[in-house]
């Protein structure tokens, strides 16, 4: 076989990257002895090509299909092109990804008016006259960009002026002779190209409108939405037709191994006798469900249902099978991974373990992250119920990820409310606590803006005063529901320029509340004004400036511990954080002020507690320093939002149209504020988990940005050294679910 086209015989379900899913799929089912209509895929390296070329198959694709369709003729006995036996195909869309606006199917491909009248000795008159139909509907569609809706208005008007003239006259093959005729005007009036009366040039015409597709607005705007690499490309399946539509013993149809909403081990799904895709709009039919397959097909039921079952255990997952069946023969037209509810995703997942189908590995593996974090937002974010074997089944697959996951999941929070719901959906700890949010409550935000507009120390540290006991309280009931687990705090962050009102409404609300006189108060604000408050008086450099908010802090991390573990037998585990430092002096300074508050609280006990003291690599020059900051860094955690940015130069607020282009355009291949940037981003982070390892081997590190969720992301960093990965609440069993997905693969590739 050649990179540019692969017969099935020739391919496997390993080359998915190349034949996609339906020609992997339809490869590897040929290649374990099932009925499938034979065929050959154009592969994602003949897209790469075609787009190369500027949008032309090349001689070779051109010669190599030349070659494959003589192969199919070979096999089938059957003809491209002729009038007696002729062989007919299906074109139909391959993705490597499922991208919904790249589906398409070309059936009954090779039709003329030549090849028709070899057709009509295979059947009958009304036979071939509904494949001529259906092909010239798909060609029009799909290749020349006809909208279905012309077709089918043309075909209602035959039929309605057939209809008029009485009920005895009608002739159903009447109506069809002469939806050909208007089907072909349609495709000439429209696109100013009559149709196509050679076989071979219908199929380059056919390819090259698939493989044209991928390059689409509509694709191009779903790739740039899930960030799927241009050069992933689509494959094409060119395959010999099963006609399910010839004879009273001949049907289409489409089965699931397992109920799809519930999980149930019942196959289900319908089926249309005589008949192709489509059927059920342009002629009279009605779909039966699958269950009658038997009273219509006895001989084949139970082969049917055999070959089901054997897709499924060969697949170790829930399939839908595409089937047709032509004068009582079966053929499989295609085999996949069905969809299903997120409530019988995790039901299928167990099944298939009790049945001895899968191992627990696999069954972890095959579950979607998106599932399980449907299941989380449901339960607690929409407060719909869920039914208790749903949830059984939901914890046992997430206890089963946590046995092969070899990385911690911990949670970001605000409150304590939110660390306990971060224990109940599994976090193994705090791997980042908003410390400044513990102030946003109406009740507490007058004593935090007050603080931040104090005139002297001695205004300051009254504020402060006021604030300890809500910072003191939060923190002994997060300690609490932690007990032993580490909670890591990070000290205030964000600018202070970002508390402030800045409308004049605002400002006089403000100045009421807090019993000021409003000009005092707009001049106060406009002098602590800053053009751009996230690379300003913020994180580290807050904290040189008013070491004084940095004692408050700390000694309501540490009189909260002491009370803690007065009433517990539980070890704390409590970290530190210092954000956005950029040099080693300036994280040593406000270490320095740390170490003073923990020293005046221990006194004479400090050695029976003890606290690390760690920081956020945030910035560039401090991912560069990391083997100097190492040296006096306990632990390093990633912020990868503020680094991502810092790294491009952009900010999120103000770029998200800009980026959104810059994806259209092909300059970048995703959004890096959602999915971490690799080459960029992720390569300085690798450097320095290098760096900082380098001076101590044993070093912690974590990631604790919006990309810890992100499976891609967590796959990444796992295989970087990352120990633990700190998300948003709800996302904690789909990180969960996404680190054993990593690990697995990892062992797999070993």
């Amino acid at each position: 076989m050649g990179e540019l086209l692969c017969s099935f015989n020739e391919g496997n379900k390993q080359m998915r990257s190349l034949l996609g899913d339906k020609g992997a799929n339809l490869s590897e089912m040929t290649g374990i002895g099932l009925p499938v209509p034979f065929g050959f895929v154009v592969t994602t390296k003949a897209c790469n090509d075609f787009f190369d070329g500027g949008n032309v198959l090349s001689s070779q694709i051109i010669e190599e299909m030349e070659a494959k369709i003589r192969e199919i003729e070979e096999v089938t006995g059957k003809k491209f092109g002729s009038g007696e036996n002729p062989l007919l195909v299906s074109v139909r869309t391959s993705n490597v990804i499922n991208i919904p606006a790249m589906a398409g199917s070309i059936l009954n491909l090779g039709l003329n008016d030549e090849t028709f009248k070899g057709l009509t000795k295979m059947g009958d008159m009304e036979f071939a006259l509904d494949c001529y139909t259906r092909f010239l509907r798909t060609y029009g569609s799909i290749v020349r960009n006809i909208p279905q809706k012309s077709f089918i208005s043309a075909y209602e008007e035959i039929k309605k002026k057939a209809e008029e003239v009485g009920e005895n006259q009608y002739s159903e093959e009447a109506v069809l002779f002469d939806a050909i005729k208007e089907y072909k005007s349609i495709i000439l009036k429209r696109t100013g190209r009559a149709f196509p009366e050679n076989p071979f040039e219908q199929l380059k015409e056919a390819v090259s409108a698939i493989l044209n597709r991928w390059n689409s607005y509509a694709v191009r705007s779903y790739r740039e939405l899930h960030e799927i690499p241009k050069e992933t490309g689509t494959a094409v399946v060119v395959q010999a037709m099963a006609f399910g539509n010839i004879d009273e013993k001949s049907c289409t149809g489409m089965v699931f191994t397992r109920e799809p909403n519930t999980g149930e081990k019942v196959t289900c799904g319908r089926f249309m006798m005589k008949s192709q895709g489509g059927d059920d709009y342009f002629r009279d039919m009605k779909a039966v469900k699958i269950e009658k397959l038997e009273d219509f097909f006895p001989e084949l039921n139970e082969k049917f249902l055999r070959m089901a079952q054997l897709l499924e255990n060969y697949y170790k997952n829930m399939q839908e099978i595409e089937f047709t069946v032509e004068r009582g023969k079966l053929y499989l037209l295609e085999a996949k991974a069905a969809g299903r509810t997120p409530s019988a995703s995790v039901k299928i997942a167990v099944d298939m373990v009790d049945e001895g189908i899968v191992d627990r590995a696999t069954s972890v593996a095959n579950m979607r992250a998106e599932d399980v974090n449907k299941l989380v937002l449901s339960q607690f974010a929409n407060g719909d119920e869920v039914d208790e074997e749903t949830l059984e089944n939901f914890n046992k697959i997430l206890e089963w990820a946590d046995d092969f996951r070899s990385v911690g999941i911990r949670a970001n929070i605000d409150t304590p409310e939110d660390a306990l719901m971060a224990l109940n959906l599994g976090a193994e700890g705090v791997g980042l606590c908003r410390s400044e949010h513990m102030f946003f409550d109406e009740k507490r935000i007058y004593d935090f803006i007050r603080m931040i507009i104090a005139d002297d120390e001695y205004e300051r540290s009254k504020a402060l005063s006021s604030m300890k006991p809500y910072q003191k309280e939060d923190f002994k009931r997060i300690f609490e529901i932690m007990e032993d687990r580490p909670v890591t705090i990070r000290l205030l962050d964000p600018s202070f320029h970002r508390f402030l009102p800045h409308t004049e409404a605002d400002i006089k609300k403000l100045a009421r509340k807090l019993r000021i006189p409003e000009k005092k108060l707009a001049a106060k604000i406009l002098l602590m004004k800053e053009e751009n408050p996230a690379m300003g008086k913020r994180g580290s450099r807050l904290a040189v400036l008013h070491p004084e908010i940095v004692m408050m802090q700390t000694e309501a991390i540490v009189e909260a511990a002491i009370e803690v573990s007065e009433n517990t037998d539980s070890e704390l585990n409590i970290s530190i954080m210092v954000p956005f430092i950029s040099s080693v002096r300036e994280f040593m300074n406000v270490k320095d002020t740390i170490q003073k508050a923990v020293d005046s609280c221990l006194g004479s006990d400090r050695k029976k507690m003890e606290f690390a003291v760690g920081t956020m690599i945030e910035t560039p020059r401090a991912a560069l320093l990391s083997d100097m900051i190492a040296e006096q860094a306990d632990f390093f955690s990633f912020g990868t939002n503020d680094l991502t940015e810092l790294v491009y130069g952009i900010s999120k607020e103000d770029t998200d149209n800009m980026i959104e282009e810059y994806v259209r355009k092909d300059i970048l291949d995703k959004n890096p504020l959602y999915s971490l940037d690799k080459r960029g981003v992720g390569r300085m982070i690798e450097m320095s988990v290098m760096l900082g390892r380098k001076t101590k081997p044993k070093i912690k590190m974590g990631i604790c940005g919006e990309h810890a969720a992100d499976p891609d992301t967590i796959e990444f960093c796992q295989s970087i050294g990352i120990n633990y990965f700190s998300c948003s609440t709800l996302r904690i069993p789909g990180a969960r679910l996404a680190a054993a997905q990593a690990e697995i693969k990892s062992r797999g590739e070993k």
